[in-house]
């Protein structure tokens, strides 16, 4: 049993990227597309599309979370974003991580995403210019922020 458990620790790293099996085609959501799912799903429930249930305790909360940390707040702005990290260069929970925690330099991002700093590869100053963007794409996106 406990040969098992170590097993899996070693094939779950988020600092190495490595995450179970379950997650290797799952795409890593940004705070503000969860928003925007949930937004949707309330629109369809409103139009009578979708059953009518009152919004339980834990979806109120996720939507008060999104609200308060989401640091995108448009369709457009969010398609942007995640343009600006592309996926051949870096993975799904890191691009995800970028954008959620609004890293401002890049050696916050190297700091709160151990992966980024193990990437030989990843230039600083690239990285850097790619958080300025996203720093200017929250400022002036159309809804504001």
């Amino acid at each position: 049993m406990n040969r098992n458990r170590n097993q899996k620790i070693d094939e779950e790293d988020a600092t190495e990227n490595k995450f179970g099996k379950e997650f290797q085609e799952a795409q890593a959501l940004l705070i503000a597309e969860v928003k925007v799912l949930l937004d949707a799903s309330e629109q369809r429930r409103m139009m009578g599309e979708e059953p009518s249930v009152a919004a339980t305790d834990i979806k109120r909360k996720t939507i008060e979370y999104c609200n308060r940390f989401g640091r995108f707040s448009d369709k457009q702005s969010i398609k942007e974003v995640r343009q600006l990290f592309p996926l051949d260069q870096f993975s799904q929970f890191e691009a995800a991580q970028l954008v959620n925690l609004g890293c401002e330099s890049s050696e916050e991002a190297k700091i709160l995403i151990p992966s980024l700093a193990k990437r030989e590869e990843l230039d600083d100053n690239h990285l850097q210019d790619l958080l300025d963007q996203m720093t200017n794409l929250r400022k002036f996106q159309a809804g504001g922020y």
